[in-house]
């Protein structure tokens, strides 16, 4: 049984993290300012542009929406991890992390109790 915080910290965040980086690199930022802005190695960066890292997980348009306005707002300074948390949430009132959780384990039950609790 693949838990649902497994899910967020393996897949989710990751994905985030990779769909931040191709909107700061489409906003002209080179990869080493992508690591310094995400707080993240290069290579790691350089990984998430080839779609080697996180590549399971593939976005809708609100959620992407979500990640391009953050990157705007990570430019200017804003704090990276508020943003992913703001992300995550978004995806949780969505019911995204849910439908995740299923393609990964059909085990769980189908109201899983993830989507259901936000801060």
């Amino acid at each position: 049984m693949i838990y649902p915080q497994e899910i967020e910290v393996w897949y989710i965040l990751p994905a985030i993290r990779r769909e931040l980086a191709k909107s700061l690199l489409n906003k002209g930022l080179t990869q080493r300012e992508i690591a310094l802005k995400l707080g993240i190695t290069e290579s790691a960066v350089s990984q998430y542009l080839k779609q080697k890292r996180a590549s399971e997980i593939n976005f809708e348009d609100p959620i992407l929406n979500s990640i391009n306005n953050a990157a705007k707002r990570i430019i200017n300074q804003g704090n990276v991890m508020k943003e992913i948390e703001k992300i995550n949430n978004l995806m949780r009132r969505n019911k995204f992390i849910c439908k995740i959780h299923h393609k990964y384990d059909s085990s769980l039950p189908k109201n899983c109790d993830v989507c259901i609790y936000e801060k």
